[in-house]
């Protein structure tokens, strides 16, 4: 009983979320889905009135070197490439996949066809929409490697031109109004819920067990519309290099908690050039106020600092040297304030995918007053860092990279001021309740 309450409530969640708040991804303009990919053949072994009784010439798999993502795309793909219930094509007439047993299938047509038995047919490979649910590490220390895996995989879905991905951002607050369905506290019983939705076609879900090294991957095919699993994808392999792990999650840091997150740089930086006659010289430390915090919060980061007029420039921020991959989000937004008003700054610094040491930095600009202010900053509004380009990466031990804002290869962000872009001054700055939004 267990198994299925679990396995029916995500069935529940995709079909509900298609229909209400998923996003259809696109193919990007100019990019067409490889012929290979559109249809298959299929020999006819025998024909019933509507029916036809086919035997598929499947694709071979082909491992990708060094890339287990891929080959695990490419599994899914092989596996669904007709599934029971969705609808085709064969040589140009409509037509719905009956029944499939390996590389047989049964095939109704819509009006009868008086194909020979041993015609080659060539029928269309539709495409499916996929829900991927959270992978489970169930042994290892790497418990992101789920979540990391994840939506790499939703990304080569998508590539691969099969499949349209459901949106999964909001699959858990979908999942809860669904299970207060269930539960009998409104008047509407589930299976009336689910009779008015649009039913995604497919789930993918698995398991992840480190062992010595390696990763052993068991992902399951679920077919919505059967609720059977109609497939097993097993996997053995290395799965990312630690340096390429990164985190596709949400961040939520209020600073609350008494010990900071390890992936804040918590820090002090003095500026160059001499303070004048009764001039402090130029500083910045970062710290946590346990007295000030934003929306009803009780904590958050400080930056006490002072700019002198012959200094040279130095930034004042905080910074997260976490690599995350912000793809499926739209931005970042905070609260902030400052004891006079200011202009902000948030940098972000992104990869290449080849060579992590080749980056980028981006840039956005904002107000501060000296009251607590929300502040989004798009990344589509980002502008690139000349004066990274000129030096600052040659100071930081990096190489330029090529100027493509690369959102789902961050190597870390800061957010706070530049002496360049402010007057000579002395103060403080505070920062609260830092998330990345998607609109």
């Amino acid at each position: 009983m267990k198994t299925t309450i679990r396995l029916f409530m995500p069935i529940i969640a995709v079909a509900f979320l298609f229909s209400s708040c998923a996003t259809p991804a696109t193919t990007p303009a100019g990019k067409t889905e490889p012929v290979s990919l559109m249809y298959i053949e299929g020999v006819v072994q025998g024909i019933s009135g509507n029916e036809l009784v086919l035997e598929l010439k499947l694709p071979e798999f082909k491992k990708t070197p060094e890339s287990p993502v891929s080959d695990i795309a490419q599994r899914v793909a092989q596996k669904s490439i007709l599934i029971e219930g969705v609808k085709t094509d064969v040589d140009g007439r409509s037509a719905l996949v009956k029944e499939i047993r390996g590389n047989i299938a049964i095939i109704t047509l819509e009006t009868p066809f008086p194909y020979p038995v041993g015609s080659l047919l060539k029928l269309k490979i539709p495409k499916k929409t996929i829900a991927i649910v959270d992978f489970e590490v169930i042994k290892g220390k790497e418990k992101e490697a789920g979540r990391v895996t994840m939506e790499s995989l939703a990304s080569a879905l998508i590539d691969s031109g099969q499949f349209i991905v459901v949106e999964r951002s909001k699959l858990k607050t979908i999942m809860n109004e669904l299970q207060l369905s269930a539960s009998g506290l409104t008047r509407e019983k589930p299976e009336q819920v689910i009779g008015n939705l649009f039913i995604a076609d497919l789930i993918l879900t698995g398991t992840f067990a480190e062992i010595k090294g390696e990763w052993d991957i068991n992902l399951r095919l679920v077919n919505v519309r059967s609720g059977q699993a109609m497939a097993a994808i097993p996997f053995r392999t290395r799965l990312l290099a630690p340096t390429e792990m990164r985190d596709s999650g949400s961040l939520n840091e209020d600073f609350e908690d008494l010990n900071l997150n390890p992936s804040w740089i918590q820090k002090s930086g003095k500026g160059g050039g001499q303070g004048g006659k009764g001039k402090k010289p130029a500083y910045f430390e970062i710290l946590t106020d346990r007295q000030e915090g934003a929306v009803g919060s009780k904590q958050s980061a400080r930056i006490d600092f002072s700019f002198n007029e012959d200094m040279n420039q130095m930034m004042a921020t905080i910074d997260n040297r976490k690599k995350r991959d912000l793809f499926l989000y739209s931005g970042v937004e905070f609260h902030i304030k400052a004891t006079e008003p200011l202009n902000g700054q948030f940098d972000v610094l992104t990869s290449l995918p080849e060579d992590p040491n080749r980056m980028d930095r981006w840039f956005g600009t904002f107000k501060i007053d000296t009251t607590w202010k929300k502040v989004r900053v798009p990344f589509d509004n980002l502008a690139i860092a000349r004066g990274w380009i000129r030096a600052g990466a040659q100071k930081q031990g990096a190489k330029i990279g090529d100027q493509i804002l690369r959102i789902d290869r961050v190597e870390g962000f800061r957010i706070g001021i530049d002496s360049d872009k402010n007057q000579a001054t002395s103060g403080k700055i505070w920062i609260d309740q830092i998330i990345f939004y998607v609109d």
